[in-house]
């Protein structure tokens, strides 16, 4: 009989640690799925997921905006132009051509672009024998992990593609982040040693360099609240504070 008992009270045990056990995986698995879910808000919801899943089925090393924008670029026939603004979605989302109505100005800004993607693509506008460049690139370098050593290398060959005595070529700082109002995951620490790589680079190969920190950031290091969307990229009065800075 008391061997019954002690059976029945092991059953009844075992039975509380197995819910027990259920209940910490289940509010494991819930807290799992709710920061899944936070994380792919955060990236852009199910257009990331589709982009991932598309990146990681093809061979292609390129998204496709970046194929597609690149093809773009090569089929148009524009001469020697003005101004030229190369880089990533920063650069692509700008009107520049309406601050300078008067000069041919061409944009060739391509979202979530690298340092490696413009080296990849920096004959079409090589070929074109612009007067000047204006080049901001980095900001995806440092989300995607890149070494400064791997961006640093990539630079010297994007500055060494032009004929600097036909084309005046200028390095832009890569803007500030704001990760306090935005929870941007990115670090401005990385962001200023980008940018020592520029400065560094500017100096040794005798480009202009234009240090757009000073008037983007904010008391406390970040990208202004008031100029910014999402903590990266512009409104349009940070637009109109790029192109004013550029009167140097």
């Amino acid at each position: 009989m008391c061997n019954e008992k002690q059976l029945e009270k092991q059953e009844v045990d075992n039975m509380k640690k197995i819910k027990m056990f259920l209940g910490i995986s289940v509010a494991l698995n819930l807290a799992f799925i709710v920061m899944a879910g936070f994380f792919l808000a955060k990236q852009g919801g199910i257009g990331f997921v589709k982009e991932q899943w598309a990146s990681l089925t093809s061979n292609q090393e390129f998204p496709d905006y970046y194929v597609q924008k690149k093809a773009i670029f090569e089929s148009l026939d524009t001469e020697a132009p003005d101004k030229v603004f190369l880089g990533d979605s920063i650069t692509d989302h700008g009107e520049f051509p309406e601050y300078f109505p008067d000069e041919n100005v061409v944009n060739r800004g391509i979202a979530e672009d690298t340092s490696k993607g413009v080296l990849n693509r920096i004959d079409e506008i090589v070929d074109r024998h612009p007067k000047e460049v204006y080049i901001m690139i980095g900001i995806n370098d440092i989300g995607a992990g890149s070494s400064p050593t791997a961006y640093e290398k990539n630079m010297r060959r994007i500055i060494e593609a032009f004929d600097l005595s036909e084309t005046q070529l200028v390095l832009q700082s890569i803007l500030p982040i704001n990760n306090q109002d935005f929870n941007n995951e990115l670090s401005n620490e990385k962001v200023d040693d980008f940018n020592q790589i520029l400065v560094s680079l500017s100096k040794e190969y005798g480009v202009g360099y234009v240090d757009l920190q000073p008037e983007f950031q904010g008391e406390n290091g970040q990208l202004e609240k008031d100029l910014t969307i999402d903590g990266i990229h512009l409104k349009g009065v940070g637009y109109d504070k790029w192109i004013k800075s550029l009167e140097y």
